[in-house]
């Protein structure tokens, strides 16, 4: 259930960036996507405040990220602050799991699930590691094989410094329709990698975290 709540956020923004696209809305389709996702994020972390009577941090770090490389993409129109966001924000969260294991005598990932799960210090450091480094994976996938793909093809088609959003933009009006459809479709890609990707790899480093923490609670029963 949680697990829903989480990418809730991110299936919205998917789900209206491709409404938008379907519909021609041009360059309204990313930014429409942007405010669903803020507003998807409140409501998030409302239900997150209402079931525990408290903020989750990485709900609130997330929403300010959020907030802040949405409203300069939608200010600028360059689609490149928020393809960034994604890279950035791992990479904060993978520097907060790993920094968390030198302050204080508990870790974060501890400190978050330790009044469920009884495990000794070496696996905590263990599954720290991994999903720090994990972090850092979607962060480098995001970034080598999405977002500067996109930026060069949106480049190529514009010209290098004049980035616009391309959802529902019609390529058959263009000059350069073959240029528009690639740029089209390496921002379309990362959309996609937002939902599917992020939700994918996430998933791996939950099994992964199963399988790690399974073989201590084998021994524990």
């Amino acid at each position: 259930m949680k697990l829903l709540l989480d990418f809730f956020p991110i299936a919205l923004f998917f789900a209206v960036y491709k409404i938008k696209a379907l519909h021609f809305y041009q360059n309204e389709g990313l930014h429409s996507a942007i405010i669903a996702m803020i507003l998807a994020t409140v409501v998030q972390i409302s239900v997150t405040y209402i079931k525990q009577k408290k903020f989750e941090k990485a709900q609130v770090i997330g929403l300010v990220f959020l907030v802040v490389f949405g409203g300069i993409t939608i200010y600028i129109d360059n689609p490149v602050f928020i393809m960034w966001k994604v890279s950035v924000l791992y990479v904060v969260f993978a520097l907060a799991l790993v920094a968390s294991l030198w302050i204080g005598e508990k870790s974060l990932l501890q400190r978050m699930l330790g009044k469920e799960l009884d495990l000794p210090g070496k696996v905590w450091m263990q599954i720290t590691w991994l999903w720090g480094l994990g972090f850092v994976g979607i962060a480098i996938v995001n970034a080598y094989y999405y977002v500067l793909p996109s930026i060069q093809a949106n480049d190529n088609f514009f010209g290098t410094g004049e980035r616009f959003g391309l959802s529902g933009f019609d390529c058959a009006t263009s000059a350069n329709q073959a240029l528009c459809l690639l740029a089209q479709q390496a921002e379309e890609s990362w959309v996609n990698f937002k939902l599917f990707g992020t939700m994918g790899l996430t998933l791996v480093l939950i099994l992964l975290t199963v399988i790690t923490i399974s073989k201590h609670i084998k021994k524990k029963s």
